[in-house]
């Protein structure tokens, strides 16, 4: 047992900065020794500050689906290798942009690239990379939660106005997207209506969080023909499978069930259900 540190943290303020959950810390300390936390007389555990950056990477390496095990592995420059993509060449001025928090700034930007690039280009040139960049700022603490946030809306805004733009078709039939219980990724969810709405189809966007239940009540409600679940890494697993499991039974019959985002590739398969890969809607 050791005497605590000033500056160490708890796990409780551990959760708060890097969005983990108590459990995926302690399970990464059992299997791969980090972080290694100091234990009080009283056996509570405490962390280290300098720790935090690397966990902070570590949980962003994760969302953008490198495996634990490997991320595990990495130093502080090898996960921000891993954090890196290829880039536009707008990107600079983008981030200055979100920054700043400039929001009338981001808004011409990402329609000016949305202009130039076309809707399915600029979601995966322009905003993936940006939200990649911004994600790494955050983690190293270069900027604070709220440009993340900010940005976040501004795009969501974006995509929901250019859903509406989009012209429906009635032999592209009708899909229902939401999320599981536990589930508040939105914007996988929004950039998969875009998609859907591009090439025709009638959607409606039901949100994240939301019981079983009630998304089988819906579909039946709303008479649509699919139900697609955007699964983020958080949420691959066996809970999941079992909540998508339950979620078959109860779809009507007829009702296609859906899943992607990056957490699908990583939720073992369930006959019955379909995956999407990246912007490629069914």
């Amino acid at each position: 047992m050791v005497k605590a540190e000033p500056d160490c943290l708890s796990i409780g303020d551990i959760c708060s900065e890097t969005g983990l959950s108590a459990d995926v810390i302690r399970v990464w300390e059992r299997r791969y020794g980090f972080p290694m936390p100091l234990r009080l007389p009283s056996g509570h555990r405490r962390y280290r500050r300098e720790d935090l950056l690397r966990l902070r990477l570590m949980a962003e390496a994760v969302a953008h689906g490198h495996r634990p095990s490997v991320v595990a592995r990495a130093d502080e420059e090898a996960l921000k290798r891993l954090l890196i993509r290829g880039e536009n060449p707008g990107a600079d001025t983008l981030y200055e942009a979100v920054v700043a928090m400039d929001t009338d700034r981001m808004r011409r930007l990402f329609r000016e690239a949305l202009t130039q690039m076309g809707w399915k280009a600029f979601l995966q040139r322009a905003v993936s990379p940006l939200l990649d960049r911004v994600g790494m700022a955050w983690a190293e603490g270069s900027i604070g939660i709220q440009q993340e946030h900010l940005v976040t809306e501004v795009l969501e805004d974006l995509l929901r106005e250019l859903r509406l733009e989009c012209r429906t078709s009635p032999d592209r039939g009708c899909v229902l997207l939401c999320t599981l219980p536990g589930e508040r990724h939105r914007l996988g969810l929004l950039m998969a209506a875009l998609a859907y709405a591009a090439q025709g189809t009638r959607t409606e966007l039901l949100g994240v969080d939301l019981p079983v239940a009630s998304i089988a009540q819906a579909a039946r409600t709303l008479r649509v023909d699919r139900v697609a679940v955007s699964l983020s890494m958080q949420s691959a697993g066996e809970t999941t499978r079992r909540l998508l499991m339950d979620l078959l039974e109860r779809l009507p019959s007829g009702c296609r069930l859906l899943i992607g985002g990056q957490g699908a590739a990583r939720t073992r398969k369930i006959e019955g259900v379909e995956r999407m890969m990246g912007l490629d809607v069914i």
